[in-house]
């Protein structure tokens, strides 16, 4: 191993948010052009605080730093950016960052291994506009007082058998409002409502998800919790998560998330729709279509689902 790669590393995800609907709405010459200029600003800002390039893939940056407060403060630096500073022809870009901390190895230069893996899942979990990191990452940080810090979720990783705790750096002011914990979250919601139990049925597999699950991400992406092999199916296709006592199935996908419901026993007493970057809470018992309709959905692209208090 050469001495400028070292044995542990951060491995950060930059991605432009919202790049489908960009070309929806710019047509494909300007929105690349938008996505263009959105990662090279990202390039910048990591190389002024000593981070590199490893690669871009589509609209999303991956990116090293050898210290976690450099990678913290560049994430920062490059979420204001965005924020104040429109892109090509006035256009405003969000970006969402997820990064994580650990020990790295190294194929002709380029990293991989589970630090990647689990930078790559974290990344998944961003909402626009945030930056955030793993649990182990954020307390490892040299000088924690210098960042406004907030619990953000837990994440199942493919391959640990532990979920995963993940913290957001609000990199805005105006955004501090300080929040419960994640414990104190769930202790309320078992207060208010009887917890809940889905169960999910694909191609012969039953899982079983309740309130600790965390996020469970759908998707063609292997680092999903369920992987759909469709190419009908977005990378990050749709989350399914508790709630505040419901389980709610958000859509992230270009083609959408076909959803036929029951209530009752009585089939056709529920709800037929498809979700396009929205999302639903489920109920009672049903179908899920990735990327089609349920009545033209092959296996591949087909869930069952059966919703229960216990």
């Amino acid at each position: 191993m050469s001495q400028h790669q070292p044995d542990h590393t951060v491995i950060m995800f930059a991605d432009v948010s919202g790049s489908t609907q960009l070309y929806e709405r710019l047509g494909d010459a300007a929105a690349h052009r938008c996505v263009s200029e959105s990662l090279a600003r990202i390039v910048s800002h990591a190389r002024n605080h000593d981070g590199r390039l490893v690669e871009t893939i589509g609209d999303e940056a991956m990116l090293s730093f050898s210290r976690i407060d450099q990678a913290a403060m560049a994430a920062i630096c490059m979420q204001q950016h965005f924020f104040a500073e429109p892109v090509t022809k006035q256009h405003f870009i969000k970006i969402r960052i997820g990064f994580h901390f650990g020990p790295i190895e190294y194929d002709a230069g380029h990293p991989f291994g589970d630090t990647v893996n689990v930078a790559a899942r974290v990344a998944s979990l961003c909402e626009a506009g945030r930056i955030i990191a793993t649990d182990t990452t954020i307390n490892s940080l040299a000088n924690p007082a210098e960042f406004q810090l907030r619990p953000y979720q837990t994440a199942r990783v493919k391959g640990k058998s532990q979920p995963i705790r993940v913290q957001e750096i609000v990199w805005d002011n105006e955004d501090c409002t300080s929040m419960l914990n994640p414990t104190q979250l769930t202790q309320l919601t078992q207060l208010e409502h009887p917890p809940l139990q889905l169960q999910l049925y694909y191609l012969g597999r039953e899982l079983q998800l309740d309130v600790d699950a965390g996020p469970f991400m759908i998707g063609r992406d292997p680092h999903c919790d369920l992987v759909i092999d469709s190419a009908l199916a977005s990378r990050n296709h749709a989350r399914i998560e508790f709630r505040w006592g419901e389980v709610i199935l958000t859509d992230h996908s270009t083609n959408g998330t076909f959803v036929e419901g029951q209530k009752g026993k009585r089939e056709g007493d529920g709800v037929a729709v498809r979700l396009h970057r929205r999302e639903m809470a489920l109920q009672g018992t049903g179908k899920i279509g990735i990327g089609i309709q349920i009545s033209e959905a092959e296996a591949v692209s087909l869930l069952g689902y059966r919703l229960e208090q216990h």
